[in-house]
C-alpha cells in the first residue's frame, strides 16, 4: 500500500486563493466608507464661515467691483476660467492673476462665478460634482429663485431635510449671502 499525501496544504492553497479577492474587496469597501476619498472634509461650519467673511470682507467687496467691471468673465478658478480664453473675456492676464491672487488671499480656494448679478464665491467643496455640495458666499441683491432661505445654521437645516437635493442660503448683510448648495 503507498502511504497517501494529506490534502491539508493543497486545501490550504485552496481557501487561500479563494480567500483573497474577498479580503481585496473587503478591504477596497471598508477603505471607501473610512477615507471617504470622493467626499473629503466637512465643510466648515457656518460661524467659521462667517468669521472667515469677517475677516476678509474688504478683499471680498474689492474682488465684486473688480467683477462687475468684467461683466464677460464668468468663470474663475485656480486652474481654469471662462471664457476658455481670457481675451474673449476682454481681461488681461495680469488682471486675472490679480483676481487669483485675491480669492487666495481670501480663503476662496474654488474661485467664483458670474452670471447676471449674481457672484457666487466657492470657499469649500465636499464630492464629486454630480454628487457633491459647495459652501461660499453670494454677493447679489436678491436670494437665487431655487433657495430655501433658512434663518439660522445651514448644516442643521440641511441635516434634518430628506430631501438633500436642494440650495439653502441665510442673509449674512446687505447683498452678502452665505450658501449651501447640495444639488
Amino acid at each position: 500500500m503507498v502511504p497517501r499525501k494529506p490534502l491539508t496544504p493543497l486545501l490550504a492553497l485552496v481557501a487561500a486563493a479563494l480567500a483573497a479577492p474577498a479580503l481585496y474587496v473587503g478591504g477596497m469597501f471598508a477603505w471607501l466608507v473610512i477615507a471617504d476619498p470622493f467626499g473629503g472634509a466637512p465643510h466648515p461650519t457656518d460661524d467659521a464661515m462667517l468669521a472667515d467673511f469677517n475677516r476678509q470682507r474688504a478683499t471680498l467687496e474689492e474682488l465684486v467691483h473688480m467683477i462687475e467691471q468684467d461683466p464677460k468673465l464668468e468663470r474663475l478658478a485656480p486652474d481654469f476660467l471662462r471664457p476658455d480664453d481670457s481675451s474673449s473675456a476682454e481681461v488681461s492676464a495680469d488682471r486675472i492673476a490679480t483676481y487669483r491672487r485675491l480669492c487666495a488671499q481670501a480663503g476662496i480656494a474654488h474661485g467664483f462665478s458670474h452670471y447676471g448679478d449674481t457672484i457666487e464665491f466657492i470657499e469649500h467643496t465636499r464630492g464629486l460634482s454630480i454628487a457633491g455640495s459647495a459652501k461660499g458666499f453670494v454677493y447679489a441683491p436678491y436670494p437665487d429663485a431655487d433657495a430655501t432661505i433658512v434663518a439660522g445654521d445651514l448644516d442643521a437645516a440641511a441635516a434634518s431635510l430628506k430631501d438633500k437635493d436642494v440650495l439653502l442660503q441665510r442673509k449674512i448683510d446687505g447683498n452678502w449671502w452665505l450658501e449651501l448648495d447640495m444639488r
